[in-house]
């Protein structure tokens, strides 16, 4: 029985080899391994300038606004993720404002500062945002850790907080104060144009008239029908009778009320105690007739002033009444908007207080302070580093040689 051989590759990996080149180059591995983590030590002490860490806190929480019940003011601001506010901490168009601040740049001069590199912003718990500055100036590493908290913490009240609030209500302020200030400039115009005062006068004028009118025809009336009495007591009387003293008195009484009523008489009598005797029925016939004549125009002329009086006080009244309401939308709209104006002056001075005291989303809990001391040049890192770094590379040097030699 015939046993054909297990064949040969050529490409396997012998591991004890490389394990016995590695053990034979242990030395010189050793040394160029050590002798990379001493570099790397003189390096961090010596070499690299030395850096400062300043560090600012900013708090983000729920600002205590009060609810204003007498205004109807609320305010419910919508508080950030503080990873969101990282992030917005670590733009570079922030960044960008901190390095064009005035003071920062004053501090800097012509020497150009890798902000990105130097700024690391990260969350602390739920609340806090903690701000790094690592340069290599102390005073110049927490100048530019605390105009980074600052900007930050305008830049989330801006976005997230409740300031709009008073701007909003500070526009409409303005605006009402306006509508107001127009609305008193209409009233004091149409109060210089209006006629409710003239017309108010002439109505009264008017109304004095018709009453004067009413009270001068009921008198007029009452001496006519007086003289006619007087006359219907006269008839079936010869003429040339002597009047009796009492028709001689009651026709002086008639005579005094006519002249009472009538404005324009032209009618005389003249009676006295000489005449009494030649005064007959005659005359006094006569002198009543007179004093009709003259009763009578009155009456008709008290009548036709009656009724023009009693047309045109209705339209006195109706142009009253319009003028009187014109000026009423006037005042009214002066009051109405002089009310707002005032309600939201008032509505103002509250609300800037309250947003005075507690209104901000982000404020800079901890200022950054200049360090004392240097920041740890991470020399354990690195001498860790370096020493893997020349492992590997003696290791791989070791193997290389064996392979060359034996080639």
């Amino acid at each position: 029985m015939t046993i054909t051989p297990s064949p040969a590759y050529d490409d396997e990996i012998d591991l004890r080899a490389i394990f016995r080149t590695v053990w034979k180059a242990r030395t010189a591995i050793f040394i160029v391994t050590l002798a990379a983590a001493v570099a790397a030590f003189v390096v961090s002490f010596w070499l690299l300038p030395r850096k400062y860490q300043a560090t600012a806190y900013v708090f983000i929480g729920s600002p205590v606004v009060e609810i204003l019940q007498d205004t109807g003011i609320t305010t419910s601001p919508n508080l950030p993720d503080i990873k969101a506010v990282v992030q917005l901490a670590a733009a570079p168009g922030l960044l960008q404002s901190v390095i064009r601040d005035p003071a920062v740049a004053e501090a800097r001069g012509n020497e150009k500062i890798p902000i990105a590199d130097m700024a690391t912003a990260s969350d602390v718990g739920k609340d806090q945002l903690r701000l790094q500055v690592t340069d290599t100036d102390p005073q110049r590493a927490a100048l530019l850790a605390n105009t980074w908290a600052k900007k930050v913490t305008d830049t989330v009240n801006a976005t997230y907080g409740v300031s709009d609030l008073a701007q909003n209500l500070d526009s409409q302020v303005l605006m009402s104060q306006q509508e107001y200030e127009k609305a008193q400039a209409a009233l004091e115009d149409a109060l210089s144009k209006n006629q409710v005062v003239a017309l108010s006068s002439q109505l009264d004028s008017k109304k004095r008239g018709l009453d004067q009118a009413w009270a001068d025809n009921s008198r007029t009336t009452s001496v006519l029908q007086d003289l006619q009495f007087f006359e219907q007591s006269l008839s079936g009387v010869s003429g040339e009778t002597p009047l009796s003293l009492g028709d001689v008195l009651a026709l002086t009484t008639l005579r005094q009320r006519s002249l009472t009523v009538a404005s324009d008489t032209s009618f005389t009598l003249l009676i006295d105690s000489a005449s009494y005797a030649g005064f007959t029925v005659s005359k006094a016939l006569a002198a009543t007739a007179q004093m009709r004549a003259g009763l009578q125009t009155q009456l008709t002329r008290l009548q036709s002033d009656q009724l023009r009086l009693e047309q045109e006080i209705p339209q006195l009244q109706r142009d009253f009444s319009n003028a009187n309401a014109q000026l009423d939308q006037f005042t009214t709209k002066r009051d109405q908007t002089q009310g707002l104006y005032t309600s939201l002056l008032q509505q103002q001075r509250r609300v800037a207080i309250v947003l005075t005291q507690s209104a901000k989303v982000a404020t800079v809990s901890v200022e950054a302070v200049p360090p004392y001391a240097a920041t740890s040049p991470k020399v354990l890192v690195n001498l860790a580093v370096a020493g893997m770094l020349g492992l590997m590379l003696s290791i791989l040097g070791a193997l290389a040689l064996e392979w060359w030699k034996k080639e």
